[in-house]
C-alpha cells in the first residue's frame, strides 16, 4: 500500500506543470477557474504543512525556528490563507510575489518566536569578576 501511495505522489509531481512551481499573489487571488482555486488552495495548504514539518526538524536538532505556534493549535486552510494575505497588505505586496514568501513571513508576524535575553539587550552580558 504504502508504495502504492509513494508511486501515485511521485506521478502526481512529475506530471505537475513546471509554471506551477511557485505561485505568486496575482494569479492566487485571481484564479482562472474552480480548478485553479482549489490547486492554489492545495499548494497554501502543502506550502504551510513544509514549513511547519521543517519547524519541526529545526526545533529537534536545536535549530532556531521560522516562527513559534503555539504547539496545540491546528490552523485550517481559510486560517492560512488569511495571515498570508493579511501579510501581503502588511507589505504592500505586489502580484508577482510567491505567496510561500508572504506565507513564511505572515506565520513569522502571527508566531513571532521570543528572542534570547542576549539578543534582547543587544549582546551577551559581560563576566563578572
Amino acid at each position: 500500500m504504502n508504495k502504492w501511495i509513494l508511486s501515485a505522489w511521485i506521478l502526481a509531481i512529475a506530471a505537475a506543470p513546471a509554471a506551477a512551481a511557485d505561485i505568486r499573489l496575482d494569479s492566487y487571488r485571481n484564479p482562472k477557474g474552480e480548478n485553479y482555486r482549489i490547486f492554489n488552495y492545495m499548494y497554501l495548504d502543502g506550502a504551510r504543512g513544509g514549513m511547519m514539518a521543517s519547524n519541526a526538524w529545526l526545533k529537534r536538532h536545536g535549530g532556531q525556528m521560522l516562527f513559534c505556534m503555539p504547539g496545540d493549535l491546528a490552523l485550517t486552510t481559510e486560517q492560512t490563507e488569511e495571515i498570508m494575505l493579511k501579510s501581503a497588505e502588511k507589505r504592500a505586496a505586489k502580484g508577482d510575489v510567491a505567496i510561500a514568501s508572504l506565507l513564511l513571513w505572515g506565520m513569522q508576524d502571527t508566531y513571532p518566536c521570543e528572542k534570547p535575553a542576549s539578543e534582547k539587550t543587544g549582546g551577551e552580558k559581560p563576566a563578572s569578576q
